[in-house]
């Protein structure tokens, strides 16, 4: 750790500064926001132990020092007093390059990756925690990865779902059975080919992730489609700006409706956060219900749509592959769109159950295998 021997406060901001490098600018209420003292603190569990609206009105730094290379201890002028270890404030370095390092990039991938698939085998998954960890950073990065081994057991996807998360009830049930059935509810359960979609966007939130395990699959045809949204919608932000901030901007409402269920919900086909980095992807025409837009803005948002849509065709883009028995495929459902080829079922049978866990839940259990000592 660098000594910072240099100090300003200012306009409500602190400047912290070595003798011959930057060091950091922080505000003092963000700074006083995160004291870490028992008295701010639960000293088990780190939570707050005060509201915002409990500090003063016009709190502001009385006194401030710089121990070294150790800590900043600050006064502030209601005389409450704290202590930041220099360390704990590197790591919470708000600078743009600081920020920059901290946030996860995806890895974007096309065609190109099939020779490459993120696998790992169910059985050594449940007994190798580094193996696990191995498959859930894989994950992490791509938005997607295939598990083999998985006993071709009915309910056995749900299994899996709750190993690695929580299984997410919905009106299709704790599990659901993609097959061709007469009348079916949803196209899913019909022998058509079906475009890369994300599930459930008619869902507010819709399911962070889904699993499909392929029990049968004995019909020619029926080959899994898997496109990376993030990708196609970087190739959109770069080819059409314009199109991509409408996308991000204007919001499409979806529906999905049948006897028993009626569910609606306004999502934007590509969500960015406040850096402009792409976190989400909603796309499935099928349940597109209707554009809530002035006329002048639909137009132009079709464009836009039309656009992202051919993008998301691109050969280039499309893993293609066949599961097979035993095989489960795991997706982020906001970003790896999935669909199929279509089938014969006259020739076969093809037999998928999938269920939907969230994925805070497989995220926690990534950072929790992360604490191990080995890694």
């Amino acid at each position: 750790m660098t000594t910072l021997n240099k100090l300003r406060v200012t306009g409500g901001m602190l400047e912290l500064h070595s003798g011959s490098g930057p060091g950091w600018v922080i505000s003092s209420d963000w700074l006083r926001d995160n004291c870490r003292c028992s008295a701010c603190r639960h000293p088990g569990n780190g939570q707050k132990l005060y509201d915002i609206v409990d500090l003063p009105d016009g709190l502001h730094v009385a006194t401030a020092a710089v121990d070294g290379a150790q800590s900043l201890q600050v006064q502030w002028s209601d005389g409450h007093v704290s202590d930041y270890p220099l360390a704990w404030l590197a790591a919470h370095d708000l600078s743009g390059a600081a920020r920059s390092a901290r946030r996860r990039t995806a890895t974007l991938w096309s065609r190109d990756l099939l020779n490459h698939l993120p696998v790992a085998d169910w059985p050594t998954l449940q007994a190798d925690p580094a193996a696990e960890l191995a498959w859930l950073e894989q994950y992490a990065a791509l938005g997607f990865g295939l598990l083999r081994q998985v006993p071709c057991e009915s309910g056995m996807v749900a299994q899996v779902g709750d190993r690695l998360g929580f299984v997410r009830v919905t009106n299709y049930g704790r599990l659901f059975d993609v097959k061709s059935v007469p009348n079916p509810t949803n196209l899913a359960y019909t022998a058509v080919g079906l475009g890369v979609h994300s599930d459930n966007p008619y869902r507010h939130p819709s399911p962070g992730v889904q699993l499909l395990h392929c029990l049968e699959s004995e019909a020619p045809g029926g080959d899994t489609l898997l496109v990376d949204g993030f990708h196609a919608a970087e190739i959109l932000r770069r080819e059409d700006p314009a199109a991509f901030e409408l996308l991000c901007r204007i919001p499409m409402n979806f529906r999905y409706a049948d006897t028993s269920t009626e569910l609606q919900a306004r999502q934007t086909l590509i969500s960015t956060d406040m850096d402009s980095v792409v976190r989400a992807v909603h796309f499935n025409n099928r349940s597109a219900d209707w554009l809530d837009a002035p006329a002048d803005v639909a137009q132009a948002w079709y464009r836009a749509y039309r656009a992202f849509s051919h993008i998301l065709k691109r050969p280039e883009l499309e893993l293609v592959f066949r599961l097979a028995p035993g095989e489960c495929v795991v997706m982020q459902n906001d970003r790896t769109l999935h669909g199929r080829t279509a089938f014969d079922p006259g020739l076969g049978r093809r037999h998928l159950q999938g269920c939907y866990i969230d994925g805070d839940a497989m995220e926690s259990r990534r950072l929790v295998l992360r604490r191990s000592p080995k890694h």
